[in-house]
C-alpha cells in the first residue's frame, strides 16, 4: 500500500543505533546495550558502562533484582550528565552498598567470567556474568539524509508559569 501526505514524521527517539566500546569480546553472548526484563539477571554479577541517565537507570533496576550485584563503570570522574532524582537515589544505592561505582575506568576486555577495566593507573579484573553498555547511539543521519530527510534539529522551550489554575 502506498500513502499520500504533505508531511511525513519521524519519531524515532534519540538513540538509534547504540555506540559500542569497540574493545576485544564486546561481541560476545554476555553484551547487552538495553534491558527489557531486568528480572532474568537476578542473581548474576553485572557490570553497566556509562554515565548518563540510561546507565544509571539500568543499574539501579538491576539491583532490585534479588541477588544481583552491580558495578556501573564510568570513564569521567563523577555523574555530570544525569537528571538530579537519578543522581539522588544512585548516591542513595552506592552509600547502601546496593551499586559499586568505578569512576576514571574504562573497559579494555570482556571475557566469558570477567571483565578488565583500566582503573585510575592500573587494571582491575571484575568478576562478571553480564555487561550493559548504555553509552549513548548515533541516529541514522546519513541513512535518511540519503532518503532525501532533510534533518531540523531543535530545542524545545520548557515552559513554567507560577499561575494558578481554577
Amino acid at each position: 500500500a502506498s500513502y499520500a501526505a504533505r508531511r511525513v514524521v519521524l519519531a524515532m527517539g534519540r538513540r538509534g543505533t547504540p555506540r559500542r566500546l569497540d574493545v576485544h569480546g564486546e561481541d560476545l553472548d554476555k553484551v547487552f546495550y538495553d534491558i527489557v526484563e531486568m528480572e532474568a539477571f537476578a542473581g548474576k554479577r553485572m557490570l553497566v558502562v556509562g554515565g548518563g541517565d540510561s546507565a544509571v537507570e539500568s543499574a539501579l533496576g538491576l539491583m532490585n533484582q534479588s541477588g544481583t550485584e552491580v558495578t556501573l563503570s564510568y570513564r569521567g570522574s563523577a555523574l555530570s550528565r544525569v537528571k538530579e532524582r537519578n543522581r539522588e537515589k544512585f548516591d542513595r544505592a552506592v552509600g547502601a552498598g546496593r551499586v559499586r561505582v568505578m569512576f576514571d575506568s574504562q573497559v579494555r576486555e570482556i571475557r566469558h567470567d570477567v571483565v578488565v577495566l583500566d582503573h585510575e593507573d592500573d587494571a582491575r579484573i571484575v568478576p562478571n556474568d553480564f555487561v550493559v553498555i548504555r553509552i549513548g547511539g548515533d541516529a541514522p543521519h546519513a541513512f535518511l539524509e540519503r532518503l532525501g530527510v532533510r534533518i531540523v534539529e531543535k530545542d524545545v522551550p520548557i515552559v513554567t508559569s507560577n499561575a494558578k489554575v481554577g
